[in-house]
């Protein structure tokens, strides 16, 4: 038992609040699973010519002589990086724009020299931090009440099937900006690591909902839309489970096909909340009992398309199995 919860903002002025408004769908949730917490939040902080990286190690790290190591690595690649210290990590804003800079050689690369380091999220919009304990940890730790952005997932963790740890933790990620929390279980996980690994995916946690993430990634690298991704998804991945998951300009909620785990929307003009539970919407600043507020049918996959700057283009497409 877990607790998932996501934010879209359509109104341009509410982004300053995009970080201590999830935190607050996340809270009331702990009580379904304390052990660990984590969010992955989306704003337009970079460039089109540069990326984010966010670098968390879970034992003691020498952290200056990582980011000696990688501001030597990028600048032999032509890439000016610029390295912010987090606790417990780093955090990257690394430049394209004349450089040659290879991300899965990079990453390759930085475990090789650094084994205890992990890649926590990685895109042009997406930082995504993780904690174990409670949402009041992860908010001392890296202030992000005071993150602004356009959307964001989170996630409260209740372990059932791997170790308590940050890695371990949600989100997990498989690709440039995709993010996704889970509350349920993958009951063919082993079989569907299996056929995604002889795919070329490369698995860094014993957590099943990793698998449901690179599944994602490679529909999508098969060309397929969202949308068609997830509704194979239906087919293809077994167990009961809700979840969210995160691109740089969507947010999508899949429930299984038997509903099993719970979820509430809650929608207006400005803004739509998903979580896990109705008593957490009510922490939203300004809740509106007049808004559209429901529960999701099983087999539903409901996907938001977040265009800040063109509001009348936003919106919902609703799929049903």
């Amino acid at each position: 038992m877990c607790g998932i919860a996501g934010l879209i903002y359509y109104n341009s002025a509410l982004y300053d609040s995009l970080g201590s408004t999830l935190l607050s769908l996340i809270q009331p949730l702990e009580t379904r699973g304390p052990d660990s917490c984590g969010v992955a939040l989306y704003s337009g902080q970079v460039t089109a010519a540069q990326i984010k990286l966010l670098l968390h190690g879970n034992s003691p790290t020498p952290w200056p002589q990582v980011q000696q190591w990688l501001e030597q690595q990028l600048a032999a690649m032509n890439s000016p990086v610029n390295c912010q210290p987090i606790p417990e990590g780093l955090r990257l804003v690394v430049d394209l724009a004349n450089g040659n800079f290879d991300p899965v050689q990079c990453k390759q690369a930085l475990h090789n020299q650094f084994p205890m380091l992990h890649v926590v999220g990685m895109g042009q919009a997406m930082e995504i931090y993780k904690e174990t304990g409670a949402i009041e940890l992860l908010n001392r730790k890296y202030g992000l009440n005071h993150f602004s952005g356009t959307h964001g997932i989170g996630h409260t963790r209740m372990a059932t099937e791997s170790v308590v740890d940050t890695h371990h933790s949600h989100p997990f990620t498989s690709s440039y900006d995709l993010a996704l929390v889970h509350n349920g279980q993958v009951s063919n996980y082993y079989k569907l690591r299996f056929q995604l690994e002889r795919m070329g995916a490369v698995f860094e946690t014993q957590n099943d909902s990793e698998a449901i993430a690179h599944y994602i990634h490679y529909q999508l690298l098969q060309g397929k839309s969202l949308e068609a991704g997830l509704y194979q998804l239906l087919d293809d991945i077994d167990g009961t489970y809700t979840f969210l998951v995160a691109t740089r300009d969507k947010v999508a909620l899949v429930r299984d096909k038997f509903a099993a785990k719970p979820a509430v929307v809650y929608e207006t003009e400005d803004m739509v909340a998903i979580a896990s539970e109705y008593r957490a919407l009510l922490n939203l600043p300004n809740f509106d009992s007049n808004a559209t507020i429901r529960e999701p049918s099983a087999g539903e996959i409901n996907i938001w398309t977040v265009l800040p700057t063109v509001k009348e283009t936003a919106g919902r497409t609703l799929v049903n199995r």
